[in-house]
């Protein structure tokens, strides 16, 4: 049923895009201020080691993700423009200008279950996984001109993503996870051997940001709040799902961005800012609701031929932490808490997210 909910539902979410976007979407003209003319680049590190009085390993333990994303693009073909713009839902005004971006990154990411010292099959928890990707995005930030400042505001943020990866023996994580615990004189995990066979994985996400009730609670030093909801959905093999979200920051030069970036499989959201060179900087608080028809990382193997548990459809996640903004470079630190993912085990995960972003 779930496979048959995936084949139908790919290509009526490209059919959505390729006959609803209007053709307005062709005449938003393009603008790019001298540092949007640059690109950006991002690391980003995200372990369970990192909020652990002592170490473990366990569901979500690991992700690396290196990624570039274009300088804005002014000239890109009207056809192309109206096939990748997805029309707004919500009654959203006109945007009055648009900064268009390429994105291209490649990641990591490793799931292990609580007992890592037996080398025999587990059947009660999360099967040994590990994932190597690469993602083609586009990212749309729109703009609307503020009289107040004279300038163009970001209001939306809008990415369409495609995954291509493997998961199984040929994404290393075996190789990777034992030969960095040796490194580091910890005991290697001894059931990669049960881990997900090799697959190849395709995807398509989507997620639309807004920034919503920005207000300054004190003008010198600035003092700013906002809130920043967001939508998603993804289609594929190795996640399909729907969600809802938002974080509320509070801080200096909230306009810079549209928050911190996320953990994956989910899109890793707001990788470009603005940034005028002074320091900026803010706190940040943000909840995710997601309705889960397929996770491969619970689920299995799509052909049934390996261990799985029994996955949750609803599931729940907080994140908090701080950026800060300075001469073109964001580092941020956040920390998820999310709640129990299957059936099998009644445990929350929790790990931190580390992120470096810089404009060159």
């Amino acid at each position: 049923m779930k496979r048959r909910f995936v084949n139908a539902a790919v290509p009526m979410l490209a059919a959505f895009i390729a006959t609803t976007a209007p053709a307005i979407a062709q005449l938003i003209p393009p603008s790019a201020t001298e540092d949007e003319r640059r690109s950006i680049y991002t690391i980003q590190i995200e372990n369970d080691v990192f909020n652990r009085i002592r170490p473990s390993d366990r569901d979500y333990t690991s992700g690396v993700r290196v990624g570039w994303l274009s300088p804005a693009i002014t000239e890109m073909s009207p056809g192309f423009v109206a096939l990748t713009t997805v029309p707004t839902f919500l009654g959203e005004a006109t945007p009055d200008s648009v900064i268009r971006r390429f994105a291209l990154s490649i990641g990591q990411a490793m799931y292990t279950p609580e007992n890592v010292f037996t080398s025999q099959p587990i059947y009660n928890d999360r099967p040994y996984a590990a994932w190597l990707y690469a993602s083609f995005a586009l990212q749309y930030t729109y703009k609307r001109h503020d009289p107040k400042t004279g300038i163009d505001e970001p209001i939306r943020l809008d990415t369409l993503q495609l995954d291509v990866g493997v998961i199984g023996p040929a994404a290393g994580g075996e190789f990777v996870q034992n030969n960095f615990h040796t490194l580091i004189g910890v005991a290697k995990s001894y059931g990669w051997a049960n881990q997900l066979h090799n697959e190849p994985t395709l995807g398509l996400s989507f997620e639309r940001r807004w920034r919503t009730g920005r207000a300054v609670l004190i003008e010198d030093p600035k003092l700013e709040v906002d809130f920043i909801p967001r939508i998603g959905a993804s289609l594929g093999n190795v996640a399909t799902y729907a969600g809802v979200g938002g974080t509320a920051r509070i801080g200096k030069n909230l306009r810079d961005d549209f928050g911190p970036t996320r953990a994956r499989p989910a899109l890793p959201g707001s990788e470009a800012f603005i940034g005028d060179g002074s320091f900026g900087w803010y706190l940040f608080a943000g909840f995710d609701g997601t309705a889960v028809a397929r996770n491969i990382f619970l689920d299995g193997n799509t052909d049934g031929n390996s261990l799985r548990v029994s996955h949750r459809p609803f599931v729940g996640e907080l994140q908090f932490g701080l950026a800060i903004l300075y001469r073109g470079v964001r580092l941020s630190y956040t920390q998820v808490l999310r709640t129990p993912e299957f059936f099998e085990r009644e445990r929350f995960q929790q790990f931190g997210s580390l992120n470096l972003t810089f404009r060159y």
